[in-house]
């Protein structure tokens, strides 16, 4: 399967004329943009397991086309997500040495964070509009699957940001954006 994973996933960059290094990384996470090294990983056995979570069907081939051109996205936007770098390691600071439930209880640094997660779902948008436009010139995946990948990938950065700012709302709090 890991063979046909990183095929698929070599084919897809030939095809769109980027080619970046990939690397298998078991790291829980389906595929991810490098974009410090530029270079994008995949985890066989978490993609399976996302394919199987799919809530429109499609195949592995579908599948692992979709999120490597949505990687790609990610590497066409290297330039704004290298400029986040300073942003993301001041957070990086502030939750150091905070249990979760300290940083879920206190409505300032909920509110940096849920800045953060604003941050990566632009950031994630961005790399499936880019994804979008490929897709559209090279026609890799059927629009309608495509769509329905980007939808459901994008709903779980959405959720995780709609719980913290109910959480801050809970504390009283107000988010920014």
């Amino acid at each position: 399967m890991k063979e046909n994973i990183e095929s698929i996933i070599r084919r897809t960059m030939q095809r769109t004329g980027l080619n970046l290094d990939v690397k298998e990384d078991h790291c829980g996470i389906n595929m991810t943009y490098q974009f410090i090294h530029d270079y994008v990983t995949y985890d066989s056995e978490r993609i399976m397991q996302a394919l199987a979570e799919q809530r429109h069907p499609v195949d592995l081939d579908t599948y692992v086309t979709a999120i490597t051109l949505h990687e790609l996205g990610h590497s066409i936007d290297r330039e704004a997500l290298l400029a986040s770098i300073p942003q993301s390691i001041e957070v990086l600071k502030l939750k150091q040495g905070l249990p979760v439930p300290a940083q879920y209880g206190d409505p300032n640094i909920l509110g940096i964070l849920i800045e953060e997660d604003e941050r990566n779902l632009v950031f994630e948008k961005t790399a499936w509009e880019n994804a979008g436009m490929l897709n559209s010139m090279h026609q890799l995946v059927r629009p309608d699957d495509f769509d329905a990948i980007a939808i459901q990938s994008l709903g779980t950065y959405e959720k995780k940001l709609a719980d913290k700012k109910h959480q801050l709302s809970l504390l009283g709090g107000q988010a920014i954006a």
